[in-house]
């Protein structure tokens, strides 16, 4: 007697996650291929894109994983011998370990990275770190971070490998033996049986997985730990001859990344100005800027900002530049020789500015370049400035009014 013409399929809820894990495994595929000589310009958005589809295979595995327990598979079809049902079954025992293990092991390695470049679910939401992972030493990171890269690219090619296994058995079950085994994911191939059992659980399963990533990604949303607004403030104007009109003023940073200009602002700065253009030896400027208040519009960057490896707030809240001496250059331009204090160096800075003195009012707007690598700025994620850049350009406009006489 031949073999059976028909076979039962799996439900219609088992089916379709299963073919969306399997779109979202070949495109991570090709995408985590290609990823590391992808255009500069692209690169961190082609890498989001990897950890997006990632996360969407765990939590889609994890659903599909829950639906499994809830709704035990068909029956394999009685054709097939004794070891073929055992390395079916071992099959799908080492995928589900598998496509579990590969983004966790992302995931992992991600968090234990030193360049501590956040995750974007879909350029939308900023996925948590393991926190235990991301509280560790620059060092400690450097340590264990290749071997969780080798981890995860391991298990990545293994998947491929299992992934061009199970195909190759399914092609081999369907035009070989014509058991039909294809129709139990793809009944329009041929004659299948529907499922006998209602399926059940859908509430439990989903609701559990949805509640899940909810959690997480409010996790990685949770509100900073709020700053004092006026922090700065007992520092502000208590020498100086003019009074900074903050809503008129502005202290910005502007680098590239990937070939891509990124452009920020301080928010909480203050600056105490003792400045006369005609008596310019008794010019003496100090400004406060708190690095807590970095904001660049993009919550990547925003979250990376304040982390150790970059202006490392947790150790040093303030970057200070206190002035040392001014001239005016032919063009009628002012060159302000200073010191700046950041991450707990002290190394000199100019400034080039414009000064416009109107009665008692006066605008300044000027720039200055900061060689972040010689402050300690990237030096784990960057430190040959491949895709961010060396130089800084730091740029202010203040508008100021003369203090009144005591």
């Amino acid at each position: 007697m031949g073999p059976a013409l028909t076979t039962a399929r799996y439900n219609r809820v088992a089916i379709i996650l299963h073919w969306l894990i399997a779109i979202f495994i070949l495109g991570l595929v090709p995408v985590g291929l290609w990823m590391e000589d992808a255009p500069k310009a692209i690169q961190i958005s082609v890498y989001q894109l990897h950890k997006s589809f990632g996360l969407m295979v765990l939590f889609l595995s994890l659903a599909r994983l829950g639906w499994r327990f809830m709704n035990p598979p068909p029956p394999l079809p009685d054709t097939m011998k004794a070891w073929e049902r055992l390395a079916a079954q071992g099959t799908h025992i080492v995928f589900y370990g598998l496509i579990i293990a590969i983004p966790l092991s992302g995931w992992m390695m991600v968090s234990a990275s030193p360049k501590n470049i956040p995750t974007m679910f879909l350029t939308q939401i900023n996925w948590p770190h393991i926190w235990f992972l991301a509280q560790m030493g620059a060092e400690h990171k450097k340590g264990i971070a290749g071997g969780l890269h080798e981890v995860h690219e391991l298990l990545a090619f293994g998947t491929i490998g299992l992934l061009l296994l199970h195909v190759g058995a399914a092609l081999k079950h369907q035009f070989i033996n014509k058991d039909n085994e294809m129709t139990r994911m793809i009944p329009a191939m041929g004659e299948s049986t529907p499922p006998v059992r209602k399926p059940r659980g859908a509430l439990l399963v989903f609701g559990g997985t949805a509640l899940l990533f909810v959690t997480m990604a409010l996790l990685g949303n949770l509100p900073e730990k709020a700053i004092p607004a006026n922090r700065l403030g007992a520092q502000a104007n208590t020498q100086g001859n003019w009074i900074v009109d903050p809503a008129n003023s502005k202290l910005a940073f502007a680098f590239t990344h990937s070939g891509r200009t990124v452009e920020g602002n301080f928010t909480r700065w203050n600056a105490d100005i003792l400045f006369d253009p005609d008596d310019l030896a008794s010019a003496n400027i100090t400004v406060h800027v708190d690095l807590g208040s970095a904001q660049t519009g993009d919550v990547s960057y925003d979250k990376s900002l304040p982390e150790a490896d970059w202006f490392d707030i947790a150790s040093a809240s303030e970057a200070v530049f206190q002035s040392q001496s001014v001239r005016k250059n032919e063009d009628g331009e002012y060159i302000m020789v200073g010191h700046l204090t950041l991450r707990g160096l002290r190394l000199p800075l100019f400034l080039v500015f414009g000064l416009d003195i109107n009665g008692d009012e006066a605008f300044a707007q000027g720039v200055a370049s900061l060689d972040r690598l010689a402050f300690g700025i990237g030096t784990n994620a960057d430190p040959g400035a491949g895709t961010v850049s060396k130089i800084v350009q730091v740029q202010f406009r203040v508008k100021a009014k003369r203090r009144a006489a005591s």
